[in-house]
C-alpha cells in the first residue's frame, strides 16, 4: 500500500474520531469572537490533568489507528503519538490548492476551525503558500483538534532542491506562530505566509497581512496575491527554483 493511500485512510479516520472536516471551496462569511482568557484557558488545562475529564473512547482510537499508521505519523516534522484529552466538540479543517500564472506555480494550504462542528462557516488562520513551478510536487498535512481550544497542524512540502518542514499553532487568544524551516513567523502581522525557494537551497519569504477570511470568493483572494505588488516583484529574482 502506496504512503499517498495510507495518508488518505487516515485522513478518513481523523475525520470520524475528531470531527475534523474538509471542504474544496468553502466561503467565509463571518468570523468568530472567541471568548477564551487566562483563566479559561488555565481550567481547560487542569481538565487535561483529571483522568475523569479524559474521552477515553477516543483515546483508544487514537492508540489503534498509530498502532496501524505510525509510520505515517512518524514522517511528519513531529511525530503524531496518542495522548489522553478531556472531551471537546471542535471541527477543524486543512485545504490544499494550487495558484499558477504562465509557468508560475505555487501550491498551498489553508488551516483553520469551522465556526462549530455543525456549521458549513470556516475561519483561516493560516494561509501557507510556497512556490513550487510544479503542480505535481509533493504536499502533506496534518491538522489536528486534539489541542483544543489551540489549533494545531503541520506538514511537508517537497520543492525541486529542497523540502520545508512547517508547525503551526493558533491560541485562542489570538497569538499564533508558523515554524517552517526554523523560520518563526508570528502571525499576528500577518496570516498569509509565501515562501519562495531559491536555487541555491536558500529562501526569500513574503508575509502579507491579508486572509482568504476577508473575500467572498476564495479566487478573490487568489488574484489578490497573484496581482500583489511585493510578490510581484519577488517573482523576478533570477534564484527562483525553475
Amino acid at each position: 500500500m502506496t504512503k499517498k493511500l495510507l495518508i488518505i485512510i487516515i485522513s478518513g479516520i481523523l475525520f470520524h474520531s475528531c470531527q475534523e472536516k474538509e471542504q474544496s471551496n468553502p466561503v467565509v462569511q463571518t468570523v468568530k469572537e472567541e471568548n477564551w482568557d487566562i483563566e479559561k484557558l488555565n481550567n481547560r488545562a487542569v481538565q487535561h490533568l483529571d483522568t475523569t475529564k479524559w474521552d477515553i473512547k477516543l483515546f483508544n482510537q487514537d492508540i489503534e489507528t498509530y498502532n496501524k499508521y505510525s509510520k505515517i505519523f512518524q514522517s511528519y516534522p513531529l511525530n503524531k503519538s496518542p495522548f489522553p484529552v478531556a472531551e471537546y466538540d471542535y471541527a477543524v479543517s486543512s485545504i490544499p490548492f494550487v495558484m499558477d500564472m504562465d509557468s508560475t506555480v505555487f501550491k498551498g494550504v489553508r488551516i483553520g476551525e469551522y465556526e462549530n462542528p455543525e456549521s458549513e462557516i470556516i475561519i483561516d488562520k493560516l494561509t501557507l503558500i510556497i512556490l513550487t513551478n510544479d503542480k505535481d510536487a509533493e504536499e502533506t498535512t496534518l491538522v489536528d483538534s486534539r489541542n483544543y481550544p489551540y489549533l494545531t497542524a503541520q506538514g511537508i512540502f517537497k520543492v525541486k532542491n529542497n523540502e520545508f518542514d512547517w508547525v503551526f499553532s493558533a491560541s485562542p487568544d489570538r497569538y499564533s506562530t508558523l515554524l517552517i524551516n526554523m523560520k518563526l513567523f508570528d502571525l499576528r502581522f500577518g496570516e498569509t505566509i509565501i515562501i519562495y525557494p531559491q536555487t541555491d537551497k536558500s529562501f526569500l519569504y513574503d508575509q502579507i497581512k491579508d486572509s482568504p477570511n476577508n473575500y467572498g470568493n476564495f479566487k478573490d483572494f487568489k488574484k489578490s496575491i497573484m496581482t500583489n505588488p511585493k510578490v510581484n516583484k519577488q517573482l523576478i529574482s533570477k534564484k527562483n527554483i525553475k
